[in-house]
């Protein structure tokens, strides 16, 4: 039989307990069943120390929880909301069921052994809860308090829980086989491939966190797009696996970090930090409206737009280009009516309350193309106007008013739509004399 006679310890209160429990047996007729008191026995005292343990254990829940509540601060808060209390306590169990073994089994007996060994597996557990959630805690602190760009810590985090696994599982195995941990460690040391395989996602996760945020590579709320992806949005978190990016139409995006730092992506964190942010736009401009101009131009154009006279006046002292320099010039000149226009643009964005003056403004025409000759602007959109609604609405408004004022200077924007109904016009009144002359024709001819 597994129950030996040193199976019950020989000591005054188990003597008393085993009285108890025989006299007990007899009452209801069990007294002659072999071993049946043994068992009872050691099911006594095992519920005996759970129910202590859960004593003990929920009245220091209830104390640390009422001290966290008096305290009232942010740190008492944040306990309370981590539950390092219930989690730091698990320990308690374990130590008091130990407490109560010898009480239950010799020493010297298998189950004792077995018993106790279980109860160190469990105590590495508990306490591996309880070192983690002192873990969080600390890891909470410092990126509400200290963190302040922001970086990506989840991963670091998710990596200290992992070690402290890797740990106890290591020495729960080590008890469990009766070895030292030294001696499991140099046996798995031959499995290290098959590890490296298994958790490979897990360690280039590891080290792509570490590059991510020691080189400031991203942070939480940076705006990303990631070629090649449908990545193009807000980063919401950074873990050990996975960068979770969430798009303008909300929708997720999760990506491996190794794929950020094996690949290239583009962080707009650097544009809000500068506070400006780059308006590019290209217009057509049919080639055919853009000719010379002579005084008689100019004054309808000084008189309609008072603001290019000082730059009028400065091209006819210098008998030729005006090119002030810096990097936000007003630049063009009044032999066309391109060059006037440019001169315009460039004054109508140096004096626009939303686009910078410290950055380059270009106003600039490319080769010829096909459709056209491409008329560009390029500035920076300034302060708050870098957010995308504000952007957007400024950059409607400068195409409009391009749009608007360019017939002012006798230029034609490029629109296919405009030109093929010309050419449909021109087709249907070539038809129309056609057909009036055919009316008119002689029978005989």
């Amino acid at each position: 039989m597994i129950y030996a006679d040193s199976f019950i310890p020989s000591h005054a209160i188990a003597s008393d307990i085993m009285s108890f429990i025989d006299k007990s047996l007899g009452a209801v007729g069990l007294a002659h069943i072999g071993g049946i008191d043994k068992v009872l026995y050691s099911i006594v005292i095992i519920a005996v120390a759970l129910l202590v343990a859960f004593a003990i254990r929920h009245a220091i829940i209830i104390a640390l929880r009422n001290i966290l509540k008096m305290r009232r601060s942010e740190l008492a808060g944040q306990m309370l909301d981590l539950r390092i209390s219930t989690k730091c306590t698990h320990i308690v169990t374990p130590l008091v069921v130990m407490s109560f073994v010898p009480w239950a089994f010799e020493a010297q007996h298998m189950i004792h052994t077995v018993l106790m060994r279980t109860l160190v597996v469990w105590l590495y557990i508990a306490f591996a809860v309880g070192i983690n959630s002192l873990i969080s805690l600390i890891w909470l602190r410092f990126d509400n308090r200290q963190n302040e760009k922001k970086h990506p810590l989840r991963g670091l985090l998710i990596s200290a829980h992992g070690i402290v696994w890797v740990i106890v599982a290591i020495s729960a195995i080590a008890e469990i086989a009766g070895k030292s941990p030294g001696a499991l460690l140099t046996g798995m040391a031959a499995m290290s491939a098959a590890l490296l395989l298994i958790f490979k996602d897990s360690i280039l996760g590891f080290v792509s966190g570490i590059l991510l945020s020691q080189n400031d590579m991203i942070r939480v709320g940076d705006w990303i797009i990631v070629p090649n992806t449908p990545a193009n949005g807000s980063v919401e978190d950074v873990t050990l696996t996975v960068v979770k990016v969430r798009n303008w139409d909300n929708t997720l995006v999760m990506l491996p970090p190794y794929a950020l730092i094996s690949g290239s992506f583009q962080n707009y964190r650097g544009m809000f930090e500068i506070g400006r942010r780059l308006i590019e736009i290209d217009f057509l401009i049919d080639m055919s409206s853009l000719h010379k101009v002579d005084d008689t131009f100019i004054a309808r154009i000084v008189g309609k737009y008072p603001e290019v006279e000082s730059f009028v006046k400065e091209s006819a002292n210098a008998h030729g280009l005006v090119f002030n320099g810096g990097t936000a010039p007003v630049n063009g000149t009044i032999d066309t009516n391109a060059g006037l226009f440019r001169a315009y643009l460039c004054n109508y964005l140096l004096n626009h309350p939303c686009i910078s003056g410290q950055e380059y403004l270009i106003v600039r025409f490319l080769p010829p193309q096909t459709e056209g000759v491409s008329l560009q602007i390029w500035c920076y959109a300034d302060g708050d106007a870098v957010s995308w609604v504000k952007y957007e609405a400024v950059r409607s408004q400068i195409i409009e008013h391009v749009i608007v004022t360019a017939s002012d200077f006798d230029i034609d924007i490029y629109n296919a739509g405009a030109y093929d109904i010309d050419i449909k016009d021109n087709s249907a009144a070539t038809a129309t004399v056609q057909s009036d002359q055919s009316s008119h024709t002689s029978p005989h001819e």
